[in-house]
């Protein structure tokens, strides 16, 4: 499955992991010894939704707001499902060898050249992808762009702005020919499905900004 390593949620003597779901998005998933709960997170506002039936006086919103802090910015790995969660808090992890078939529609992304060279030129000393040096970098590459230079002159639509940055800078670190349309916009959606504050906020509001000025002249 796709999804970030294991955090300790020390107020349910549990775990919790985020996970990409197939449907596009991102949830998040606590478990105990004798219980589990899993819910949707939407990507807007950061709001969390249970999925199936969930023990509310066990997982309260404080515990569900908890695991979700602990697991923002950790990137995302193709990993084995988790069956057991000990009193320990240690777990029994299946193989990534059984994976469903939509599972291996994921992977493209986790895969490829250009996600792992974001997270190994993102990634903090504790692990955590830096979306604050993500989009410092792309913001850099932005303002030393013709291409991005002409799209802002013809007020082209941001996202299609970001698209172009993204996907030229990713050409650009990993010295190929870039990825494809379906790769792009999954690329893009997987980091925004890890942190839910958006992953290319900053970069969207300085083009926003740059767009504004130049209607203005």
């Amino acid at each position: 499955m796709i999804r970030t390593e294991i955090v300790q949620v020390a107020s349910i003597k549990g775990i919790a992991f985020k996970q990409k779901l197939t449907s596009g998005g991102a949830g998040i998933t606590l478990m105990t010894p004798d219980d589990r709960a899993s819910y949707t997170i939407n990507k807007r506002d950061g709001s969390f939704v249970p999925y199936g039936p969930v023990n509310s006086g066990l997982f309260t919103d404080a515990v569900v707001n908890e695991a979700i802090e602990l697991t923002r910015g950790l990137p995302y790995k193709r990993l084995g499902a988790v069956a057991k969660v000990y009193a320990d808090s240690h777990c029994d992890e299946g193989s990534v060898e059984h994976e469903t078939d939509d599972v291996k529609i994921e992977i493209d992304v986790i895969a490829s050249a250009e996600y792992k060279e974001f997270l190994s030129r993102y990634t903090d000393k504790k692990g955590r992808f830096s979306y604050q040096l993500m989009n410092k970098d792309l913001m850099q590459f932005a303002s030393k762009s013709s291409v991005v230079s002409r799209m802002l002159s013809e007020k082209a639509d941001v996202d299609d702005i970001v698209k172009y940055v993204v996907k030229s800078k990713a050409a650009d670190v990993c010295r190929n020919k870039g990825m494809g349309d379906e790769m792009l916009v999954a690329f893009i959606e997987t980091f925004d499905s890890m942190d839910t504050r958006s992953a290319f906020k900053e970069l969207r509001a300085y083009l926003r900004d740059k767009l504004s000025r130049k209607k203005t002249r």
